[in-house]
C-alpha cells in the first residue's frame, strides 16, 4: 500500500492528479455489511454500465471505483486494463471500501496482476474485516488459527492479522506415498475443517453443470459422461486463503503458483459422476498444440476433500485397482505423467457417484510451465 503524493499523477491512469481522482474517494456510510454485501457487490459489478461507474468513481464513490476496477480486471464487457483495475481497487481500499480492500488483498496475494506481497495482502484483509466484510472476517480467523485449525474467537482483527504465521502454513505437511507408479500421494489434514467450509461457501450459488472437452469444436460441452457441477474460483471468490493453500500445495509439489491453473470447486449430488478420464492434455489432439507449447503438460492433479458426510463418491483408478476417499481436509496428489514426463494412461480415473449425501472437492491442476 504505497503512499502517493496528493499532487502526483493518479495511478489509475486517468491523467489527473491523485487528489482530484482516486485520492478523493469516499465510502457511503449506509452500505450494508456482511456476507450479503459480497453477493450484492458481485451482482452490481456485473450489471452496471461502465460509463455510470466511471462517473460515480470521478465523483468520489469508492465502491464504484472498486466495481469499475473489477470490470477492468475481468474484461467481461470492458476493455482489459489490469493496471488501471488494480490501481482503482487499491485506492478504493485505502479510502475504506470493504469490498475494495478484500479484492486488493486477493490481488496482493496472487502473482497475476502485480508482484506478490503477503504483508500487504494480510493488511488489506484486516482492513476489510474491520469494515465488517464477512468473507474477510471468516478467512482472517482461519489464517490466524493456522493449518492445525485452532479456533479464533472475538473481533480483534488487528490481533488476528498479527497471529498469521505464513511460514507455518507453507511448511509441507507429512506426505504418504500410496503408489509409486503412477505416483499417488496422500496428505492427511492438509486443510483445516474451517478452510474446507469456507471454500464450499465460495462456490454455493455459483456452481453450474460441469463440461468436458469437445474434440469437434475445441471448446467444452455438456456430456452424459460428466453429470456433476463445478465452479471456477475467480478474483471475486478465490481470496487470500486460497492463495495461501496454493502456497502449501507449492511447498509439496515444488511448483510455483503461476504454474497452477484456475482452481475449481467440484460438487457431486447423489448419483452424479465424472466417468473415466485422463487429466493430462492429449498431445495427439491438434487443438492442444498451442497450449502445450506455451504452458506444457498438465503434470499433476491436487484434490482436497472438503467434506466427508457422504457415502460412495470414491476417486477410482480402475487400471491400477485403486479406490480412495479422503476425510474432510485430506488431500490426494497424483501425477498425470510418468517419470519421463510422458502422459501415463494408468492415471485414468473416475469420480464415482455418491450414494447418499453431497460431495465437495477442491481441484487444482498443475502445469509443467508457469503462466507467462
Amino acid at each position: 500500500m504505497a503512499n502517493i503524493g496528493r499532487n502526483s499523477p493518479c495511478p489509475c491512469g486517468s491523467g489527473k492528479k491523485f487528489k482530484r481522482c482516486c485520492g478523493s474517494l469516499s465510502v457511503r456510510q449506509d452500505r450494508p455489511r456482511g456476507e450479503d454485501t459480497a453477493t450484492r457487490f458481485a451482482a452490481s459489478a456485473r450489471g452496471e454500465q461502465i460509463d455510470t461507474l466511471e462517473r460515480l468513481s470521478r465523483s468520489g464513490d469508492a465502491g464504484a471505483a472498486a466495481r469499475l476496477g473489477l470490470r477492468f480486471l475481468t474484461a467481461g464487457d470492458a476493455p482489459s486494463n489490469p493496471a488501471r483495475g488494480v490501481a482503482l481497487i487499491e485506492q478504493a481500499a485505502l479510502a475504506g471500501d470493504p469490498q475494495g480492500a478484500y479484492l486488493a488483498a486477493t490481488i496482493a496475494s496472487s502473482s497475476f496482476w502485480r508482484a506478490r506481497n503477503w504483508d500487504e495482502a494480510f493488511d488489506y484483509l484486516m482492513r476489510a474485516a474491520q469494515r465488517g466484510y464477512e468473507p474477510s472476517q471468516s478467512s482472517l480467523r482461519i489464517l490466524a488459527g493456522g493449518p492445525s485449525g485452532n479456533i479464533i474467537d472475538g473481533e480483534d482483527w488487528a490481533a488476528m492479522r498479527g497471529e498469521i504465521d505464513l511460514a507455518e502454513w507453507i511448511t509441507p505437511p507429512e506426505i504418504r506415498i500410496i503408489r509409486e507408479a503412477p505416483r499417488i500421494q496422500v496428505i492427511e489434514k492438509f486443510a483445516p475443517p474451517a478452510a474446507c467450509d469456507w471454500l464450499i461457501e465460495q462456490a454455493k450459488g455459483r456452481i453450474s453443470r460441469a463440461t468436458i472437452y469437445d474434440k469437434g469444436t475445441g471448446g467444452t460441452t455438456e456430456d452424459g459422461r460428466r453429470t456433476n457441477s463445478q465452479c471456477d474460483l475467480d478474483i471475486e471468490t478465490i481470496g487470500v486463503l486460497t492463495f495461501v493453500l496454493r502456497g502449501r500445495i507449492g511447498a509439496i509439489t515444488r511448483r510455483q503458483d503461476l504454474a497452477m491453473e484456475i482452481p475449481k470447486i467440484l460438487h457431486y449430488a447423489p448419483g452424479e459422476t465424472f466417468a473415466e478420464h485422463f487429466d493430462y492434455l492429449d498431445p495427439s489432439e491438434s487443438s492442444y498444440a498451442a497450449e502445450l507449447a506455451v504452458r506444457g503438460q498438465r503434470t499433476d492433479t491436487f484434490l482436497i476433500y472438503l467434506n466427508d458426510d457422504f457415502s460412495g463418491g470414491e476417486t477410482y483408478f480402475r487400471r491400477i485397482g485403486l479406490s480412495h476417499t479422503g476425510a474432510k481436509g485430506d488431500a490426494l496428489l497424483f501425477a498425470n505423467v510418468d517419470a519421463a514426463g510422458v502422459p501415463d494412461d494408468d492415471t485414468m480415473h473416475a469420480g464415482l457417484p455418491p450414494t447418499s449425501g453431497e460431495k465437495w472437492v477442491f481441484s487444482q491442476w498443475i502445469r509443467e510451465l508457469p503462466r507467462g
